[in-house]
């Protein structure tokens, strides 16, 4: 069902697993880089300096919010790598362990 169909006045969004609303300050921080500043951070060229210092800038904003030094944040593109580098993380922590205990949802 569309949501033009429901009466927006009474919908709620319970789907935030799969995609969230973007905070309007995300939103006006991330626009540059939806245009102008569209360079890949792993490249050489001058957008994709450009962006592996903004990357940097955040990942070092980011450590100090949680505590941690900046070369402990890690990025990911979605939430499969993300689950998939918290599981070889957790591998590479407890190398003496020989089972994983985890569930079929990802």
């Amino acid at each position: 069902m569309s949501i033009e169909l429901m009466n927006k006045d009474r919908f709620i969004y319970l789907d935030n697993n799969a995609t969230t609303k973007v905070a309007p300050q995300v939103v006006e921080a991330m626009l540059p880089f939806f245009g102008e500043d569209y360079g890949n951070p792993s490249s050489g060229h001058f957008l994709g300096a450009r962006a592996a210092r903004v990357v940097s800038e955040a990942r070092e904003q980011t450590a100090s919010l949680l505590n941690c030094r900046p070369e402990e944040i890690i990025y990911t593109s979605c939430g499969t790598e993300s689950d998939v580098t918290a599981i070889l993380a957790a591998l590479k922590s407890f190398p003496g362990k020989r089972h994983l205990v985890t569930t079929a949802v990802e």
